[in-house]
């Protein structure tokens, strides 16, 4: 899910669910894979101080860039105790590196996969994120809103398997959706773009967009891959990040949390979501494509 770039699951999900992609400030940015199933990457160190999120920076990586990414992984952290009252449970390192050669060689080292799954899993992306991991290539995320709104996205992934575990990725709209609700929130709460432009911006390009998905259409992981194929990753994903947006506007973010947390308990994602948000999934998805995205006459 980005500008010059961003998800079953075993560390997270079953197969390259991301594509990397130019993301235009209508559409907002960020970009990430998830590693594969059957590897396993290396548990990362525990921090000495409390659970939380440990920023480690390969040479060539500036200082200012790693402040950067660290100040966004506290702000999404402090965005979650104060609006879900979640905390981590396990730490998370992210790693950064400074260019694509360097992104390449660190997700074979990490993920224990071969260049040529490397490659794969990785083309057009700028991070590749597993258990309690993320590899992340700084160069493809230039300026400081860039590198929160990837920061809070990538990090909102382990709050979801905090919740749901394995289950998580069930409904890829909900998933990815969720992830680009929050970091447009958390950027919002840095300074650097306002959750009401986002919000415009995205259901502005979307309205004005000739081709979208329906939500139907990115449910499954082969439903997401299809999608960013024919309609673009821009595309894909603000449709999905949209509906989570109006979503939590309705319900607020304890409560998609809730759907997650059913999700975790074995309920199906329709029963999950009726139980959790008080009406059917279908419902919504037929009010979000003709309330909402219906060009305005």
């Amino acid at each position: 899910m980005i500008n010059n770039r961003k998800r079953g699951w075993n560390l997270w999900l079953a197969a390259v669910l991301w594509a990397g992609c130019f993301l235009f400030l209508t559409l907002g940015n960020t970009a990430c894979a998830l590693q594969p199933v059957g590897t396993e990457a290396p548990a990362p160190a525990v921090a000495e101080r409390t659970i939380g999120v440990r920023v480690d920076s390969m040479a060539g990586v500036m200082p200012e860039s790693a402040a950067e990414i660290q100040q966004a992984a506290e702000a999404t952290q402090r965005f979650f105790a104060e609006q879900a009252g979640l905390q981590l449970n396990n730490p998370v390192t992210v790693v950064l590196v400074p260019d694509r050669p360097a992104f390449i060689q660190e997700v074979i080292q990490r993920f224990h996969i071969s260049e040529l799954e490397a490659r794969r899993v990785a083309k057009g992306v700028d991070a590749l994120a597993g258990n309690g991991l993320i590899v992340l290539n700084v160069s493809g995320v230039p300026t400081t809103r860039q590198r929160t709104f990837l920061t809070a996205h990538e990090l909102t992934h382990q709050y979801q398997r905090l919740l749901a575990g394995n289950q998580a990725g069930q409904v890829k709209w909900m998933l990815e959706g969720m992830a680009e609700a929050v970091a447009a929130q958390v950027v919002d709460r840095q300074g650097y773009f306002q959750l009401q432009q986002y919000r415009d911006n995205w259901l502005n390009g979307l309205r004005s967009t000739g081709q979208r998905p329906g939500l139907e259409e990115m449910v499954l992981a082969q439903d997401w891959s299809r999608s960013l194929d024919r309609y673009g990753s821009p595309v894909t994903y603000k449709t999905a990040g949209l509906a989570v947006l109006l979503l939590q506007d309705q319900q607020g973010l304890k409560k998609i949390c809730g759907y997650f947390s059913r999700l975790g308990q074995q309920e199906s994602p329709e029963n999950a979501f009726y139980h959790a948000l008080g009406f059917s999934m279908a419902d919504y998805v037929a009010e979000y494509q003709t309330k909402w995205l219906r060009p305005a006459s």
